[in-house]
């Protein structure tokens, strides 16, 4: 898999720039994948957590939708051995649980919370 697949049920915002932080343990992860920063869109969060998988060889070599992340920083937030991209919800429910939508300024009134809806 090049890249992790979205899914248009996963949520309204996914392909949209709206700004996320993720909690520690999933920033540790979203770095090693190459990931600069501590704000991100969905879209980005995605990306590196495929890179991640890609650069860990976590993927099934035969295949390759199968995800083994057990014994890894990944299996461990997950709270999984495996997962299949293929029904990606265990990985939706995880970025629900670790991301924050970050504050985004709107003028004279000050920065507002963007409530992500899953």
């Amino acid at each position: 898999p090049n890249q992790f697949p979205t899914n248009s049920q996963f949520c309204s915002v996914c392909l949209s720039s709206l700004p996320v932080r993720p909690k520690v343990p999933l920033l540790r992860i979203l770095q090693a994948a190459g990931a600069q920063g501590d704000t991100f869109t969905l879209k980005e969060v995605m990306h590196f957590l495929g890179q991640y998988i890609m650069a860990r060889q976590l993927y099934d070599k035969r295949e390759q939708h199968l995800v083994h992340c057990g014994g890894d920083a990944l299996g461990e937030l997950l709270g999984l051995q495996s997962f299949s991209v293929k029904d990606p919800s265990p990985v939706y429910e995880m970025l629900k649980r670790n991301l924050t939508a970050a504050s985004v300024p709107t003028g004279r009134l000050g920065p507002k919370r963007i409530k992500i809806l899953f």
